[in-house]
C-alpha cells in the first residue's frame, strides 16, 4: 500500500488534513506535526518523513517538502497554496499580520487574517470553522512564523532539483494572501513540464479545508496518475490542439 504523507503549514487548522485523508481511501496516511518556521519544519521532518511517499503540503511547508523529496524518494508532491519566495507584496501582508498580533493579540490577528486567508464561502457560512481555527492559534508560534516569512528569500532554485518529481500546485481562486501568481511561479520552475496548476473556486488560502470535495477529487486524480508525468510532459500542458479538454477534472460525485 502506498503512503501519503501530510506536511502542514503553520497556519493550518487544528484538524490539519483530516478531511482530505478521510476521503483518500486505499492509502496509508501519515500527518507530521506542524512547526512554526520553514527551518524548524526542515529539521524535524528530515527524520520523520517516510520514504517513497506521496507528499501533500500546505503553504510554506511545501518548501521543506521540496528540499526533502529527493532524499526521501518521494513519488509526487501536491502543494496547496504554494509560494517559493517572499516578495515585497507577501512581506507586506505578513507585516500587517504581525502588527495585528502585536496590537491586538490573537483576536487582532484573526480579524486582519480573515479577508486574507478565507474565501467568500467560508466567510459567509463558516463562522464556526473560523472560530475553531482561531482557537488553535498560539501567539509565540505566530510571531515566529511571521518573522521567518519576513526573512524568507527566493527558494525557487530548489524546485530545479525535482528532476523526477511531478508537482501539482492547488490554489484557491480567492486566495488573497498568496494569490495565483505564486502558484504559477512554482509550476514554471518545476523541470521538464512535470508541474500542473489547479484552482478551486470559492476557496481562499485554506482551499483543502474550505473546499474538501474538489480538493479530494484533484488530489486523488493526480496521485493515481503521477506515473504519467514520469513518462513525459503532462498531456494537458501540450498545446497541440487548442480545444482539447484537460483529462484531469473535478469529480462532482466525490464524497463530502
Amino acid at each position: 500500500m502506498e503512503t501519503i504523507a501530510y506536511l502542514p503549514g503553520y497556519l493550518s487548522p487544528p484538524s490539519g488534513f483530516r478531511m482530505l485523508a478521510e476521503r483518500l481511501e486505499g492509502y496509508a496516511h501519515v500527518e507530521l506535526e506542524r512547526r512554526p518556521t520553514p527551518a524548524a519544519q526542515l529539521e524535524a521532518w528530515a527524520a520523520e518523513l517516510p520514504e517513497g511517499a506521496h507528499l501533500v503540503a500546505s503553504f510554506e511547508a511545501g518548501l521543506a517538502a521540496v528540499r526533502l523529496a529527493g532524499a526521501k524518494r518521494a513519488r509526487s508532491l501536491t502543494w496547496f497554496s504554494p509560494y517559493a519566495r517572499a516578495d515585497a507584496a507577501l512581506k507586506a501582508r505578513v507585516r500587517a499580520l504581525a502588527w495585528a498580533l502585536d496590537a491586538g493579540g490573537l483576536e487582532g490577528f484573526a480579524r486582519v487574517a480573515r479577508p486574507l486567508l478565507f474565501g467568500s464561502l467560508m466567510l459567509e457560512r463558516g463562522e464556526e470553522l473560523i472560530a475553531a481555527w482561531r482557537e488553535g492559534l498560539e501567539p509565540d508560534g505566530l510571531a515566529a512564523w511571521a518573522r521567518s516569512l519576513g526573512e524568507l528569500g527566493d527558494e525557487r532554485r530548489w524546485l530545479r532539483t525535482l528532476q523526477q518529481l511531478p508537482v501539482m500546485s492547488v490554489v484557491g481562486a480567492e486566495d488573497a494572501f498568496a494569490p495565483m501568481r505564486y502558484a504559477h511561479e512554482v509550476t514554471e520552475w518545476v523541470p521538464e513540464l512535470k508541474g500542473i496548476l489547479v484552482t478551486l473556486d470559492g476557496a481562499g488560502h485554506f482551499s483543502f479545508w474550505e473546499n474538501p470535495r474538489e480538493a479530494t477529487s484533484v488530489a486523488r486524480g493526480f496521485i493515481e496518475r503521477y506515473r504519467e508525468f514520469l513518462e513525459g510532459p503532462a498531456e494537458w500542458q501540450v498545446e497541440e490542439e487548442e480545444e482539447a479538454p484537460p483529462p484531469l477534472r473535478f469529480d462532482p460525485e466525490a464524497p463530502r
